[in-house]
């Protein structure tokens, strides 16, 4: 027994029991807690972040752009908003109809003292005469307070008023007009700029002016009730009401424009502006011959107007391009992307090598489906940058990718 006892004693170093350490034993649970923990941490930073120093560096760059006398017009989504369906809950009965019919119009009228407010005429300046005129001036067309800086109000008119060199005048009324300054014009999408000096104002005329607020267009849907202000009916400033009737999408260079048909009609080369319900601006007329007024989307044009503003001139990369669409795609085999139909001869494109036939399907690494994106990324650019294209190219073995560094330029507009 007591030999027993002793080799128990002797032993007992060799029959102990392993015991795992606890950092090991939950180790699973320990990385997964310092998981949550990082992700927590994350989370309180991002917070943080958007809360109190978002604002700040936003303000410090709207403060910035304000002391270089820099506009910034809100852009719209193209891609998000034609993918917006309006849902309706419950089947209206012709009651309904009629009594929301005279609502919205009640609406509309209503609207129409904030819309007079940020639309003036503008006209070319004629020779002092002591002698009166009833007839309204044949040249005299719409314009529409886009932007004040500097004590400097700037105008959206037509193109086919403004020739560089030549005196202007705009009309905030029948009794109340001060000289404008031509700024720059753009003939493709029949827009120009004039400016009037605030001082020469007196602050009651100040007061009477407003600038406009640009919405979204990409949200206006068949059937919208619209207002448009003008030169209608002869009345320099008249306005009408009025409805969508469709839209489609038209090319131009470097550009596509979202066009809306209307149920409005101007005068004969008068220029209009179009507003929503809320009295915010949604579109500026197109020239046409029809008897319905058709009207470019304003969303199309804002990066446009921001850089005729402050750059007086337009970014240019020198292609035509439309929309792969589903169908283009199914009846040609077309990848999804912008196909350029054509490229100016000494353009920055044609220098970069990008040819008739090819499909841009990205721009600096980022996707592109519509020539509206690609004008986008375009205006994102200053003058010589290098913009990074992304196109397929069809060969014998069918379409590959090909890069391209195209030096974008600004294009001074006169």
């Amino acid at each position: 027994m007591g030999t027993n006892e002793d080799d128990k004693e002797k032993y007992d170093l060799y029959t102990e029991q392993v015991v795992l350490h606890p950092a090991k034993k939950y180790k699973w649970l320990i990385r997964i807690g310092k998981l949550l923990l990082f992700a927590v941490s994350v989370v309180i930073a991002a917070t943080l972040f958007m809360v109190f120093l978002y604002p700040v560096l936003q303000k410090r760059i709207e403060e910035k752009n304000k002391d270089k006398n820099v506009i910034y017009i809100q852009k719209d989504n193209y891609i998000l908003a034609e993918n917006q369906t309006a849902e309706y809950s419950d089947i209206l009965t012709e009651k309904d109809l009629k009594d929301n019919y005279e609502a919205a119009m009640a609406a509309l009228r209503a609207k129409v003292e904030d819309v007079n407010k940020c639309v003036v005429s503008v006209d070319i300046e004629q020779p002092f005469s002591d002698v009166p005129t009833i007839e309204s001036s044949q040249t005299e067309v719409a314009g529409l307070v886009v932007a004040n800086v500097n004590s400097t109000y700037l105008v959206l008119t037509s193109s086919s008023l403004l020739e560089p060199g030549m005196n202007y005048i705009v009309r905030l009324s029948d009794e109340v007009q001060t000289e404008a300054a031509f700024v720059c014009r753009n003939t493709a999408s029949g827009i120009g700029i004039v400016s009037i000096n605030a001082s020469k104002l007196t602050a009651e005329q100040r007061n009477s002016i407003a600038v406009a607020q640009l919405d979204n267009s990409y949200m206006l849907k068949q059937g919208d009730l619209v207002i448009a202000s003008g030169k209608l009916y002869e009345t320099s400033k008249g306005v009408s009401y009025g409805t969508i009737a469709g839209s489609k999408v038209e090319y131009s260079k470097d550009s596509g424009y979202e066009v809306f048909e209307t149920s409005v009609s101007i005068t004969a080369g008068g220029f209009a502006i179009l507003f929503n319900s809320e009295g915010n601006v949604v579109g500026v007329s197109k020239a046409s011959t029809d008897t319905s007024t058709k009207f470019i989307g304003i969303s199309d044009l804002k990066a446009q107007i921001e850089t005729m503003i402050n750059e007086h001139g337009i970014m240019y990369c020198g292609i035509t391009g439309q929309n792969v669409t589903e169908e283009l795609a199914a009846k040609y085999g077309l990848p999804s992307g912008v196909y350029i139909s054509n490229v100016d001869i000494d353009s920055p494109a044609y220098y970069a090598g990008l040819q008739a036939g090819d499909v841009i399907s990205a721009i600096n690494g980022q996707s592109i489906l519509t020539i509206q994106q690609f004008s986008e990324k375009l205006y994102q650019c200053a003058d010589g940058e290098a913009m990074y294209v992304t196109a397929m190219r069809q060969g014998k073995d069918g379409y590959s990718d090909v890069a391209f560094s195209v030096s974008v330029q600004l294009k001074q507009l006169n």
